[in-house]
């Protein structure tokens, strides 16, 4: 029996990694646009890619989160948001609204909470699978079995990789229950959650291969220094890792309790009536995109959803001497005008006209 396959959009990490990935795309005005297109792109990519029944898509909210009341320098290591990025998650919206995909936030709590709500939801019904589709890694700790992947973006925005249980394991030597244990022992910079000072990501992976989550490393620390130095299988335990242990129990309790996504945030969540292709109305995606000056994206969203175009390209072997002078005028024109189209086609010239 086929599976209703769920794909949850981790909204603000899809965001941020386009808009740094993108960072000169601008429309002919010079509005940037470059988080815009990260995100249509990758929409694209998920309907070809993994063809799912419904999307959903979660945001964060600008204030602050039960993390910032639990410890106020919550993510305090990061600069302030840019304007322009500002603006363009909120105008993100307008692309799911157009796509048809429900929205869900909650004040309080951050996308990630959601995200692990709703596949914790998903996961009762054997006959749905989810994939979240994020550029963040703390979502890696919602992996379990086959019911919930992980779908992200590679180094570039172009290249994407799904992560289950083996992959992650593959990749830091554990699977992902301990993906929070790894950040309370080594922390995590880009959220500012502490760790252990002392305790980098070798030796944090070190001991969970050795002696598993955060708890059972202190219950085998209980028995002993020389103990817990004789019985792990593989790295080096020095009595300087002892200490640091030692002395920092409480932070990495904190830490990990911080880096662990909630899974019970108080919403309610239900899948749309309609499936995903069935509630798509390409007129509305088209006028988004053509809002946004995205010139490919309706012809390519067109593909991945099978549908065949019949747009009929304009030639010019159809245009007169006089005409192709002034095509070759307008063409430098657009390429001036927008650096990033470098060779410009009458394609571009008709959308570049409106």
């Amino acid at each position: 029996m086929k599976k209703t396959r769920i794909v949850l959009l981790d909204s603000h990490a899809i965001i941020h990694r386009a808009y740094h990935a993108l960072p000169d795309f601008a429309t002919r005005s010079g509005k940037p646009t470059g988080a815009l297109y990260g995100v249509s792109a990758m929409l694209i990519s998920i309907i070809s890619e993994l063809k799912p029944d419904y999307i959903i898509a979660c945001y964060d909210l600008p204030k602050p989160t039960f993390r910032h009341e639990a410890f106020k320098d919550y993510k305090g290591g990061r600069k302030k948001t840019d304007s322009e990025l500002i603006e363009q998650i909120i105008e993100s919206r307008e692309i799911f609204s157009a796509f048809n995909i429900p929205i869900y936030d909650k004040e309080g709590y951050e996308a990630d909470d959601l995200l692990g709500t709703i596949a914790e939801k998903l996961k009762k019904d054997e006959n749905t699978e989810t994939f979240i589709a994020s550029g963040d890694m703390d979502t890696f700790q919602l992996v379990d079995t086959d019911k919930v992947k992980i779908y992200t973006l590679k180094k570039s925005i172009k290249e994407t990789i799904i992560y289950d249980q083996k992959s992650i394991k593959e990749k830091y030597g554990f699977d992902s229950t301990k993906i929070i244990d790894y950040k309370g022992l080594a922390g995590d910079p880009s959220d500012n959650i502490p760790g252990i000072v002392g305790i980098g990501v070798k030796t944090a992976t070190n001991l969970i291969i050795n002696f598993g989550n955060i708890e059972e490393i202190y219950e085998e620390l209980k028995k002993g220094d020389e103990y817990f130095k004789e019985n792990h299988k593989e790295g080096r335990i020095t009595p300087r890792i002892i200490k640091l242990l030692k002395e920092g129990e409480e932070e990495a309790l904190f830490s990990k309790e911080l880096a662990t996504i909630k899974r019970d945030v108080p919403i309610e969540f239900k899948l749309p009536k309609k499936e995903f292709q069935d509630g798509l109305d390409l007129s509305k995606t088209g006028e988004v995109f053509r809002k946004f000056e995205f010139r490919a994206l309706n012809e390519r969203l067109q593909k991945a959803l099978g549908i065949e175009t019949t747009k009929k390209e304009i030639s010019e072997s159809d245009l007169d001497e006089s005409d192709l002078k002034e095509i070759e005028d307008l063409k430098l024109a657009v390429s001036l005008l927008n650096p990033n189209i470098a060779k410009p086609t009458l394609d571009d010239i008709l959308n570049f006209a409106d």
